[in-house]
């Protein structure tokens, strides 16, 4: 068998060809890169992404918890006492807080900020001592002369 004779180009080695497959490389590479980064960076965000959102939901907590505790101390008595009832609220979902608030969603973590701001109206006019109750004075001495037998004078006849 004869041998035939394979004719080619001859390759040229200059600078355009080195930058070829410089450029070739370097497409390659950055499609390596972007297959396998993009997905990691994804997973990333979404963790901060939780993050962020737990970390506003013990801001707003923190605040409405602070408003409130602050009425309870500093506010006459029926603000007081009501600010009291939130307080004892808000200190149960704290122990759950403390103990369940990293197996949060971040739609359970959404219904809660909801929650939490349902709370912070009223607590705020707690803190701006507006109260929800009126205090009602109690006439007694009405009712004590009424079990002594003493005839009791009636106000609103006159």
């Amino acid at each position: 068998m004869a041998k035939l004779a394979v004719q080619s180009v001859k390759f040229k080695k200059d600078y355009m060809m080195g930058l070829a497959f410089l450029l070739f490389f370097l497409i390659v590479a950055s499609e390596c890169f972007l297959a396998f980064w993009l997905p990691w960076h994804l997973k990333l965000d979404s963790m901060w992404a939780e993050q962020v959102i737990r970390q506003e939901l013990i801001d707003h907590f923190d605040t409405v918890r602070w408003r409130s505790r602050r009425a309870s101390e500093k506010q006459p008595k029926p603000v007081s006492s009501e600010a009291a009832i939130i307080c004892r609220s808000l200190d149960k979902a704290a122990a759950f807080m403390h103990k369940y608030g990293k197996e949060l969603t971040p739609q359970q973590c959404n219904e809660f900020i909801g929650i939490i701001l349902k709370l912070n109206t009223p607590s705020a006019l707690l803190y701006n001592g507006k109260s929800y109750s009126k205090v009602i004075e109690l006439d007694s001495r009405r009712y004590l002369q009424t079990l002594r037998g003493v005839k009791v004078e009636n106000k609103s006849k006159k």
